[in-house]
C-alpha cells in the first residue's frame, strides 16, 4: 500500500515538473451570484452597482432578480453593459411606456375621432351577462414590446442557463399564492411577468398560471441564486421603507403598508440567511418612491455610491486582466441577424380576428425583420381598442425564420362601455352640461366589424348608431351605415351676441351611408349620403317673431381628414386639417338646395427641442353656405356657431350664428411642474388671441367686421378630462369667466 502511495506521488511530481519553473495561474474565482431585488424605479440603482463591479473586474456567474431587478438582471445576463442600460433607463419616455396607447399618430383615424368625443379613459366590458372591469390600469403592451426589442438577440434562447450569464426571474402565481421561478421559456415574457405590479399592471398568463409581481413572494431572491450554484453572493436590496405613522392618513396608504409589511417580513427572512462572506448593498434611496422613474439618473448615482462604500469587501472578488478579458469576451455576445421574414402566422387561440390581424401585417413577409417598424404596425392594430395585448415571437421552421403574432382580445369584452362629460358655465346664469354614454360591440366578424352606439343627456338628448365594416388590404377601406335621433338646443341671440332672444329645440333624425379610404393612419378620404329631417320647435321667444320650422334634406358629402397631432387635449406637435363639401339637393324628398364648404385646421409647430414647456396652437375655422335657393340662412344644418371659450372668448357660448363664419386663433400654453413625473397631474397656463365673426349672407362678409378677442386660462388634466378656468374679453366690452370641461381643440359646429 505504501509503495502504491509513493508511486502516485511520484507520478504527480512528474506531471508537475514542466510547470514548476513557471508562475502558477490564478486560482479560479468562486462562483459569485448577483441578487437584484425589486423596488420599481428604485431598482435603477442596480445599474450603478454593476458599473462599480465591472470597473473593479468582478465577474458574475449567476444572476437572480425580481421585478425591476429582473429587468436589469435579465439585460445584464443577455450581454448588456451597465453603460448601455444607463443610457436606456435615463432616456426612456416612462410616461409613454406606462400608457398602453401607441403614439397617437399611429392610431387609426376612427380612434382619433373618439378623442374629440370627450370620453373618459376608464372602460368597462360586458360579457356573458356580467359587467367586467380590466384587471390592471395598464395592460403592459408597450413594456412587453420594449422587452422584445431589447432582448431580440435571445429570441432562440429557451434555457436561461444558455445566456451569457445563467439567470432566473421570480414572479407570483396569484391564484396559488406561490412563487414561480423562470429558468427557461420566453425571456421577455418572464421578465414582464416578474414586474406585474398588482392593480397597476395586468397579470400575465403563462402556462395557465396567472402571474403578478414576484416581490409579493420573494422580493430579494437569495435562495434562488444559491440554488443555481452561487458560492458567494452580492445582494442589492432596493425595497421601499415602511411608511411612517404620519403618512398612514388614508385607506390606500394603510392597504399599501399592509402589503409592504408582509413583503418586508419575507425579505428580512431571506437577508437573515446571508453568510459572513456574502455582501449586502443597500443604496440610500431615501424617500424616492417606486413610481419615480424620472429620477433614474439619481438612483443610478446612489447605487454607485453604495457599491463604492462596499469596496473594501468587493475588491477581494476582483480577478486579473486575463480572466476579466475572458469574462467580457464571453459576456458581450449580443448579436442579432435581421434575416428575411419568410412566413407569418397568427395565433388565433385568444382572438376572434386572427384573419384581420394577418391581413394588416401580410406586407412584412419577404422583408428583413425590423422590430421598430413591427412595433409601429402592431401599435396601429392595438390602437383599434379591441385587444388586451398583441405580442410577437420569432420562429424557425425548416430553416426559415418567420413571425408568430399573438393577439389576445380583451377578456372583459367584446362589448365595451365608456362615459363622457362636458360642462360649460360662464358664471352669469348660463350653464350647459352634456353626459354621454358609448357602447361598442367589437369583433362582430372575422374582418373586425364594429357596432357603436351613443346616447346623450343634457344640452343634447338622443341616440346614434353606426356599423363600421373594414375590408381590403390592411383594412384601409370601410363602409359604414348610420342613423341618429337627437334633440338639441339652438339659441338665437341679438346680432351683437349680447342678449338671447329665443331658443329652439331642434329635433334631428337622419339615416345614411359612408364609405372611406384610409391608406395611412393619419389620412382619410370619405364620401357619404344622408337623408334627414330637422324640426325646430320654439321653446323661448315670441311666436310672432319666431316660427317653428320643419326641414327635409338630402345630403351628399365628400371630405378629407388629416390628423398627426400627438395629443388631442394639450398637443405639443402635429396638425389636424378637415375639409368637407356638403351638397344639398332635392333628391328623395329633400327640400333644400345649396352647398356648404367647411374647413378646420389646427397646427402646433414642433420646435425640435428635446423638452419644451411652451407650445403654440394656430387654428382656423371657416364655413360658407353657397346657397342656391336663398333659403340656407333659415336651414338649421347650414348654421355654425361662435362664442365661448377660445371661440371668440368673452361672448356667451354659441351666441353668434350664421351660415357664413370664420375664426382664427393663436393659443400659447405652458406646462408647469415636473415634465417627466410618472402619474402626475399636468397643469397648464395659457393665453389666446382670436378673431372671427358670423354673417347671414356671403355679401355681408367683410374683414373690417371681424371681432377681436382673447383669453387667459388655467388648464388641468383631470380624470374627467381637461378642466379649464378662464377669463375672456372681446372688443365691445364683452367679457366672461369660463369653467369648462373640454379640450384646446374645442369643436366649432
Amino acid at each position: 500500500m505504501r509503495c502504491m502511495f509513493a508511486l502516485v506521488v511520484l507520478l504527480c511530481l512528474c506531471v508537475a515538473m514542466p510547470v514548476l519553473g513557471q508562475s502558477a495561474p490564478a486560482e479560479s474565482p468562486r462562483c459569485i451570484g448577483l441578487v437584484l431585488g425589486g423596488g420599481g424605479a428604485r431598482g435603477a440603482a442596480h445599474i450603478g452597482v454593476l458599473e462599480v463591479l465591472e470597473r473593479e473586474h468582478i465577474p458574475i456567474c449567476r444572476v437572480s432578480g425580481t421585478s425591476m431587478g429582473s429587468i436589469v438582471g435579465g439585460m445584464y445576463a443577455a450581454g448588456y453593459t451597465p453603460e448601455e442600460m444607463d443610457h436606456i433607463i435615463t432616456t426612456l419616455d416612462w410616461n409613454d411606456l406606462f400608457s398602453d396607447n401607441p403614439a397617437r399618430i399611429e392610431l387609426p383615424m376612427r380612434r382619433k375621432d373618439a378623442d374629440y368625443r370627450y370620453l373618459l379613459n376608464f372602460e368597462v366590458g360586458y360579457k356573458n351577462g356580467h359587467i367586467i372591469t380590466p384587471a390592471g390600469v395598464v395592460q403592459g403592451q408597450k413594456l412587453l414590446l420594449l422587452l422584445r426589442r431589447l432582448l431580440i438577440s435571445t429570441w432562440n434562447v429557451h434555457d436561461f442557463d444558455q445566456l451569457s450569464i445563467p439567470f432566473r426571474a421570480v414572479a407570483t402565481d396569484i391564484v396559488a399564492g406561490k412563487p414561480v421561478v423562470f429558468g427557461s421559456g420566453d425571456l421577455a415574457l418572464s421578465i414582464r411577468s416578474s414586474m406585474s405590479v398588482p392593480g397597476a399592471f395586468a397579470p400575465t398568463n403563462v402556462d395557465d398560471q396567472l402571474l403578478v409581481d414576484g416581490g409579493l413572494m420573494d422580493n430579494v431572491p437569495i435562495d434562488i441564486a444559491r440554488n443555481m450554484g452561487a458560492q458567494q453572493l452580492i445582494v442589492v436590496n432596493v425595497g421601499s421603507p415602511l411608511a411612517t405613522k404620519a403618512e398612514l392618513s388614508n385607506p390606500v396608504a394603510v392597504l399599501n403598508q399592509m402589503v409592504s409589511a408582509l413583503m418586508e417580513e419575507k425579505t428580512q427572512r431571506q437577508l437573515d440567511t446571508l453568510g459572513p462572506d456574502d455582501i449586502l448593498i443597500t443604496p440610500a434611496l431615501g424617500n424616492m418612491s417606486a413610481a419615480e422613474f424620472n429620477r433614474g439618473a439619481e438612483a443610478i448615482a446612489i447605487g454607485k455610491a453604495a457599491a463604492e462604500a462596499a469596496l473594501p469587501r468587493l475588491k477581494a472578488l476582483s480577478v486579473g486582466p486575463e480572466q476579466w478579458e475572458a469574462f467580457v469576451a464571453h459576456h458581450r455576445q449580443r448579436v442579432f441577424d435581421p434575416a428575411l421574414v419568410a412566413f407569418l402566422k397568427v395565433d388565433g387561440a385568444h382572438t376572434d380576428t386572427a384573419k384581420y390581424v394577418a391581413e394588416r401585417l401580410a406586407k412584412d413577409v419577404d422583408k428583413p425583420f425590423d422590430p421598430t417598424k413591427l412595433e409601429s404596425q402592431i401599435g396601429s392594430i392595438y390602437g383599434q381598442g379591441n385587444y388586451q395585448q398583441i405580442d410577437y415571437r420569432l420562429q424557425e421552421d425548416n430553416g426559415n425564420r418567420g413571425l408568430l403574432i399573438i393577439p389576445r382580445d380583451k377578456p372583459w369584452g367584446p362589448v365595451y362601455g365608456k362615459l363622457g362629460f362636458e360642462l360649460d358655465d360662464d358664471f352669469a346664469g348660463r350653464s350647459e352640461y352634456l353626459i354621454s354614454g358609448e357602447v361598442r360591440a367589437t369583433n362582430i366578424n372575422k374582418l373586425g366589424a364594429e357596432w357603436r352606439s351613443t346616447a346623450w343627456m343634457g344640452r343634447i338628448g338622443g341616440l346614434a348608431t353606426e356599423f363600421y365594416q373594414p375590408f381590403g388590404q390592411g383594412a384601409s377601406t370601410y363602409v359604414m351605415p348610420y342613423g341618429l335621433l337627437r334633440n338639441e338646443d339652438f339659441p338665437v341671440f341679438t346680432s351683437d351676441g349680447e342678449k338671447q332672444l329665443a331658443e329652439y329645440r331642434v329635433k334631428r333624425s337622419y339615416m345614411g351611408f359612408e364609405t372611406g379610404w384610409s391608406p395611412l393612419p393619419y389620412l382619410r378620404i370619405l364620401g357619404s349620403y344622408t337623408r334627414g329631417r330637422d324640426k325646430g320647435d320654439l321653446r323661448i321667444g315670441n311666436p310672432e317673431d319666431f316660427f317653428s320650422e320643419k326641414q327635409e334634406y338630402s345630403l351628399t358629402k365628400v371630405g378629407a381628414d388629416w390628423d398627426t397631432l400627438d395629443d388631442a387635449q394639450f398637443p405639443s406637435k402635429g396638425a389636424r386639417v378637415s375639409f368637407n363639401y356638403n351638397m344639398y339637393r332635392p333628391w328623395l324628398g329633400g327640400s333644400q338646395t345649396g352647398d356648404v364648404a367647411q374647413l378646420k385646421a389646427d397646427w402646433v409647430p414642433d420646435f425640435g427641442l428635446a423638452e419644451t414647456r411652451y407650445h403654440v396652437l394656430l387654428g382656423m375655422w371657416a364655413s360658407s353656405a353657397l346657397d342656391h335657393d336663398k333659403q340656407m340662412d333659415k336651414f338649421f344644418e347650414a348654421q355654425s356657431f361662435l362664442g365661448g371659450f377660445l371661440n371668440l372668448s368673452g361672448y356667451p357660448e354659441r351666441s353668434l350664428h350664421g351660415d357664413q363664419s370664420i375664426l382664427g386663433r393663436a393659443v400659447v400654453y405652458r406646462r408647469t411642474g415636473k415634465m417627466d413625473a410618472i402619474f402626475s397631474t399636468p397643469v397648464y397656463v395659457g393665453a389666446s388671441l382670436e378673431a372671427g365673426n358670423t354673417w347671414q349672407s356671403r355679401s355681408d362678409v367683410r374683414l373690417d367686421s371681424l371681432i377681436y378677442a382673447g383669453s387667459l386660462f388655467l388648464g388641468v388634466q383631470t380624470p374627467l378630462g381637461p378642466l379649464f378656468l378662464g377669463y375672456g374679453y372681446a372688443q365691445g366690452g364683452h367679457n366672461s369667466v369660463y369653467l369648462t370641461f373640454g379640450s384646446l381643440l374645442r369643436p366649432t359646429p
